[in-house]
């Protein structure tokens, strides 16, 4: 995808000088000997890690639903970080889907599934919570561990919050209004 879009922007700044008539060549710069190529990623192993995280995404969440949490990419570190609630049998099955790269397992307490569950039942309640006055910026879930509930006032409507959710494992903090970017 990366190599697609490279081409898709350079290829406007190699039009450009036909465009304009000149005929004079002029040699491409070459990179200096310490940078990648253009088309290479500024962290070495970085594509067989985002490869790796896909495949035991894909694999985990339908094999291990009640036990696969998560999977997060340490690329600076080399390595595929794959939460997990620990299952006889999974840690071997887990490694062997990513045999290519440097795997750490992660205890979690919690599922993605449940969580995802969880983090979309808050989410839903948006305008009942706004007719009580609570306002909620933001729903998410932090890997194997909670639900994450971002309020406008988390020391005044936290316990609200987590007394409606029983059962759901609730990380209430401070939210924030999101900031729309524009261009230009």
């Amino acid at each position: 995808m990366h190599r697609r879009l490279t081409a898709l922007l350079a290829a406007p700044l190699l039009a450009a000088p036909a465009a304009c008539g000149t005929t004079t060549a002029q040699a491409a710069p070459q990179p200096s000997p310490g940078s990648p190529a253009p088309e290479q990623s500024y962290w070495p192993g970085q594509d067989a890690l985002m490869d790796a995280a896909a495949r035991v995404d894909e694999v985990a969440r339908g094999r291990w639903p009640a036990a696969y949490a998560g999977v997060a990419l340490d690329v600076p570190g080399g390595r595929l970080l794959i939460y997990r609630v620990p299952t006889a049998g999974m840690d071997a099955a887990l490694r062997t889907l990513a045999p290519a790269v440097r795997v750490d397992l992660v205890d979690a307490v919690h599922p993605a599934a449940s969580l995802e569950k969880g983090a979309a039942k808050v989410w839903a309640d948006q305008a009942f919570w706004h007719q009580r006055g609570v306002t909620v910026h933001g729903v998410g879930t932090d890997f194997g561990r909670c639900v994450t509930v971002g309020l406008a006032n988390p020391q005044r409507d936290g316990a609200k919050v987590t007394a409606h959710y029983p059962g759901v494992p609730l990380c209430v903090e401070q939210g924030y209004p999101s900031d729309l970017l524009t261009a230009g």
